[in-house]
């Protein structure tokens, strides 16, 4: 595989769409392979290591931790000749207890990069920007500061709109336009102008395969509805970070009205009770109407009431089901949504309950694919007592 160049990604959360990205790019231009989904783990780096051919100028590979020790097996399997680090945000926290054993983890990447090779690094965030890579290695640094080598500026993403920002860099200005909802893409984005100049291509043919790239599924993606409603599928990454910024959009989105439905998240150290009064009061500064679902959905409810919401507009659900039916019942013509939940509660039959008849209604499951093609989605299934 000499002809070929191994790009890896790592970063607690968007660094799906940053390979999506780079390879959009190159993928315009090039040969390249890429990694499918989100499988970025054990099995899935080994399938697609194993799917790189001799032909693929590129392959943009993208790995994720789950406990300690893992990067160095990733490294070691890659071997990348450009390491892209994104950022570094609380995930994991059961097997990570601080950020800074989550940096230390995934600077790992970078220090296995083959000689001569090409760290990518997202130095907004305070752990990365403080890190300083082994020496040999050639450093792009990327952020919106004007001394970094790519700096982006007049971010701007309020919705309907979607992310633009200017960006300036080594081979010049451009207006990067972009189909995403949310300012927060950027340290995603920023990645592939960078390798599209490493590899010889124009700031404008980056900018122009940019433009057409859609949001990946579950990651703040739009979705309609029959009734004239808007969802933000958010549903795939329940990181108390991410929820951070999934509030921000709606909060400066423009909407008739702006809802949330929530049933949890991960990566918090406070108890159930604190944690979901608090997304209570932050659904109360945010949202027209708030939709909980789950057995702890009344502790939200509390929050929110406490915070100020009418207690008609805060609605707490132990299942999806009914709360599914409620959404049917009260949706209407210039609604935002919001849906945001844990992988295993599969949250997206809220919104695939919008489109026609949803059968499986199990309170939790452990499969790690989208409901959207889960062949049980409208299938009664008997081992689950249905």
């Amino acid at each position: 595989m000499f002809r070929t160049t191994f790009i890896v990604i790592t970063g607690s959360v968007g660094k799906t769409t940053a390979k999506d990205a780079i390879a959009q790019v190159l993928g315009r231009h090039f040969r390249t392979y890429k990694t499918t989904g989100s499988f970025n783990h054990y099995i899935g780096i080994t399938r697609n290591i194993l799917a790189v051919r001799p032909w693929h100028r590129y392959a943009v590979i993208e790995v994720g931790l789950e406990k300690p020790g893992q990067m160095k097996w990733f490294a070691l399997t890659t071997k990348p000749d450009i390491a892209v680090w994104v950022n570094v945000t609380r995930s994991h926290t059961r097997s990570f207890r601080t950020l800074e054993n989550i940096a230390q983890e995934k600077a790992l990447l970078v220090q296995s990069l083959r000689p001569g090779g090409v760290a990518v690094l997202n130095c907004d965030n305070p752990h990365i920007g403080e890190y300083c890579p082994p020496k040999g290695v050639r450093t792009i640094r990327y952020g919106t500061d004007s001394s970094f080598d790519w700096c982006a500026s007049n971010v701007s993403s309020k919705w309907p709109e979607r992310l633009r920002f200017s960006v300036q860099g080594p081979t010049g200005e451009a207006l990067v336009k972009t189909q995403f909802v949310g300012k927060h893409w950027v340290p995603s984005v920023l990645p592939a102008l960078s390798i599209a100049a490493e590899a010889g291509l124009s700031l404008e043919q980056a900018c122009t395969a940019l433009a057409t790239l859609e949001p990946m599924v579950q990651r703040i993606s739009p979705a309609n509805t029959p009734v004239g409603a808007t969802f933000l599928r958010d549903e795939w990454n329940a990181s108390v970070d991410t929820l951070k910024v999934a509030l921000e959009v709606l909060q400066e989105a423009e909407a008739k009205r702006k809802i949330i439905v929530f049933s949890g998240m991960s990566d918090s150290m406070q108890n159930d009770a604190t944690r979901f009064r608090g997304v209570g009061k932050s659904a109360a500064a945010t949202a027209d109407l708030a939709v909980f679902v789950g057995d702890r959905s009344k502790h939200a409810v509390k929050g929110a009431v406490y915070a100020g919401m009418d207690p008609e507009r805060a609605r707490a659900f132990y299942d999806l089901e009914s709360a599914t039916e409620y959404l049917r019942s009260e949706l209407r013509e210039g609604d935002l949504v919001l849906l945001r939940g844990l992988l295993h509660d599969h949250m997206s039959r809220a919104y695939l309950g919008m489109l026609g008849e949803v059968k499986c209604w199990v309170a939790t499951c452990p499969k790690k694919i989208a409901c959207d093609v889960c062949p049980e989605l409208k299938a009664i299934n008997e081992s689950h007592g249905r």
